[in-house]
């Protein structure tokens, strides 16, 4: 029997040919599976069915037993590997039990078929549905994967629709603001979120400021350009982009930015420290050019009067005035380069220390009787801490009277007539031992501290400082008691005079000795 042959006499040729129509104006497949003679038969079925599941057109000559589809599936691979006889008694003797059934179907050609059927009335049979699903399986698919980026996406995302409710929030947002409390919360609003920011106290720098800030943070999705960056209470920094789709959503992304933020003040710092040190070399090159011009001139001009003129006409007196003072100048100049090269040789790691054991109250008188005559010159007293701890420092001797010398130098210099300076070592409770001399001079402000621990950093420029020097005597000291893995530290206040510290660590100090 064809379909278009009744089943039986109370419908007509015209009935059957109005239902057929009907059926193939259907967007789904559809097929009629009833028991003939004992087997299973597709009675009825649409021109959907037959195309969707691409059989060949003579299938559609019904009825027609429902095993030739099951097999004619098998054989082209339909249901994977396998003895095609057994996966077609397994299929008709499955639908045979009529029971309902609802499940998807991956087609080779990657179409998703899904499909439903339902017994018959009569428990011989049942009718069945089948539908392309394809595109909708791919959408949901989509989805799902576009879920779970936006949930493992280190950006935060949140979208509003065009009434304004927020419809999605993926879990970076969510950490970060824990008054949203889901995927989804109708009925809060874009503006709803910048006040929540301001009244649980999530973001800072707007105390006093709250109404401004919140105008700037609603005019946002008018003016989206540049975004907004945000500072947050735990000190870490966000910036906010906004996005308006065609839609009428709002989308917004949130992005972690401390870690540029820091590179930025780095950046900034390095820039300015670049300039510093750029302000240094040419202060440097200028006090430079003063301190090694001035002892030179001297000598140049002694030596040259001393050339040209008879020792009898000068006197004796004269000539060892002027020999002194080319003696005093040669000196300094080679004190300045010597002081110039130690910097140089320690800022490469070439300076090598000659360490032992060294006596303390040694060192100080040793050091005393070098620094005797210039105090005496300026009007100076220096007083010497005459007990200094039972212990030996472990230690480079010439570098350690270096930097002692350099602190007494500086200490004379900025103390001046009448002013009094104190020499001597201390211990500290954890077994550390500290050198420490004071001033009753100048001292300087505590910001320009920084300054003079700095290689060639002057206070005061060098055009219009009152003392001579080229500003490496702090620096170099610093220096040299790191070599020692030790510690220069500097107190000091305008009209309070100076102290300075060098703490040298409980490893350096030896306490077994022989006396």
């Amino acid at each position: 029997m064809s379909s278009k042959q009744l089943p039986s006499t109370c419908c007509t040729i015209d009935d059957l040919d109005f239902v057929q129509q009907s059926l193939d104006a259907m967007g789904q497949g559809l097929s009629v599976t009833r028991i003939l003679n004992g087997e299973l038969h597709i009675v009825l079925c649409n021109s959907q069915f037959i195309q969707l599941l691409d059989f060949p057109v003579e299938f559609a000559e019904l009825p027609r037993p429902f095993s030739d589809f099951i097999r004619y599936n098998a054989e082209r691979g339909e249901y994977g590997p396998g003895d095609i006889d057994q996966q077609t008694a397994e299929r008709v003797k499955l639908a045979q039990q009529f029971m309902p059934h609802s499940f998807q179907r991956s087609r080779p050609d990657g179409t998703i078929i899904e499909i439903v059927g339902k017994p018959l009335p009569s428990g011989d049979g049942f009718v069945t549905t089948y539908s392309d699903i394809t595109e909708r399986s791919h959408a949901e698919t989509y989805s799902d994967l576009l879920i779970q980026a936006l949930e493992r996406s280190g950006a935060g995302i949140a979208i509003f629709d065009p009434e304004n409710n927020l419809v999605l929030t993926n879990r970076a947002i969510r950490v970060n603001n824990p008054f949203i409390t889901g995927h989804s919360m109708p009925g809060f609003g874009y503006e709803d979120w910048g006040r929540a920011l301001i009244e649980l106290g999530t973001i800072t720098g707007v105390e006093g400021h709250e109404v401004e800030w919140l105008q700037k943070w609603n005019n946002l999705p008018q003016n989206p350009k540049g975004g907004m960056e945000i500072k947050c209470s735990s000190g870490e920094w966000s910036h906010i982009d906004v996005v308006i789709l065609q839609s009428g959503h709002t989308v917004i992304v949130s992005n972690e930015i401390s870690e540029l933020k820091r590179a930025q003040t780095a950046l900034i710092n390095a820039k300015e420290e670049a300039e510093f040190a750029n302000r240094a070399k040419t202060d440097f090159l200028a006090n430079m050019s003063h301190e090694l011009r001035t002892p030179l001139n001297s000598v140049i001009g002694f030596s040259e009067l001393l050339i040209s003129t008879d020792f009898q006409t000068l006197g004796m007196n004269s000539v060892s005035e002027y020999l002194g003072d080319i003696n005093r100048s040669g000196r300094h100049l080679l004190r300045l380069i010597s002081d110039v090269l130690d910097i140089s040789k320690i800022e490469v790691g070439e300076l090598k220390l000659d360490e032992e054991a060294l006596c303390l109250r040694e060192i100080n008188e040793e050091c005393l009787r070098m620094i005797k005559e210039r105090a005496h010159r300026a009007g100076t007293r220096i007083e010497n801490h005459d007990r200094p701890p039972k212990v030996r420092l472990f230690a480079d001797e010439t570098r350690i009277k270096q930097i002692i010398l350099n602190l007494l130098t500086n200490a004379i210099k900025f103390t001046g007539n009448g002013g009094k300076i104190s020499l001597g070592w201390y211990a500290n409770d954890d077994g550390s031992i500290y050198l420490e001399v004071s001033d009753t001079g100048t001292g300087m402000a505590k910001e320009n501290i920084k300054i003079a621990l700095e290689p060639f950093g002057q206070v005061a420029n060098s055009m219009t400082r009152e003392h001579e020097g080229a500003g490496l005597g702090l620096p170099l000291s610093r220096r040299l008691a790191e070599l020692h893995q030790a510690e220069l530290a500097i107190e000091s206040d305008i009209g309070k005079g100076t102290v300075v510290r060098v703490t040298f660590p409980c490893a350096r100090v030896v306490t077994d000795f022989e006396p």
